[in-house]
């Protein structure tokens, strides 16, 4: 990556799912809200649902703790086995922002996604008045404000170097025609860009404990 991104840190992000608003160092705002992430029109900016530093999900098909703990690995849950929402929910935030955030550049830079900026980190993560540790997350245009174009295709995301979610709801659920949700159980990842997520998600653990520049 020839250069790391801006950050923008915050102290305290509380969420409350109910009203659909979060409050961001005293502010509040109405928030649209995901599985995997939530989104802030007025800012925009998407942050993780996150618990101690993994990601998160909200989804109703998301096994309890006991059940990751005691289902056998092969049964399902929703579309997936219990063992490939192990490995989901142990990914640490910085590590899928990293993923997010040049899978998001690519398709920008194609012409497929809404423009990434910043990341963004708040040091203390509140959903529904219990705390969950640090969240992270990254500016993006509002897809919704673009100009529409015609739906973005599987092919065209490998062609710009991304790979779709196992099954292909980044492309069924466009916005606009653009690609927008890139997360899920298997979500987007960008195509040969181990390197460069292992620099980016370096650069996140460092803002995440407070070691970083932001």
């Amino acid at each position: 990556m020839a250069s790391p991104p801006p950050c923008v840190v915050y102290s305290t992000l509380s969420l409350n799912t109910l009203t659909k608003r979060c409050r961001i160092d005293g502010r509040l705002y109405d928030v649209h809200l995901g599985k995997w992430m939530f989104y802030n029109p007025a800012r925009q900016e998407k942050y993780f649902h996150v618990r101690s530093g993994k990601i998160d999900s909200t989804a109703r098909s998301r096994p309890t703790d006991r059940q990751l703990s005691q289902i056998d690995e092969a049964a399902f849950s929703g579309r997936y086995p219990i063992s490939v929402w192990k490995e989901a929910l142990a990914t640490p935030i910085s590590r899928r922002l990293a993923e997010i955030w040049i899978a998001s550049r690519r398709l920008h830079a194609a012409g497929l996604g809404p423009r990434p900026g910043a990341l963004i980190v708040a040091r203390n993560y509140k959903r529904n008045f219990r705390s969950f540790g640090p969240t992270a997350g990254l500016q993006i245009e509002n897809a919704r404000l673009l100009s529409p174009r015609y739906p973005v295709t599987q092919e065209e995301m490998i062609a710009a170097g991304v790979r779709p979610d196992r099954y292909l709801s980044c492309v069924r659920q466009t916005i606009n025609g653009y690609v927008s949700d890139l997360c899920s159980v298997v979500g987007v990842v960008p195509i040969d860009a181990e390197e460069e997520i292992e620099a980016l998600a370096g650069q996140i653990n460092g803002l995440l404990t407070g070691n970083g520049a932001g």
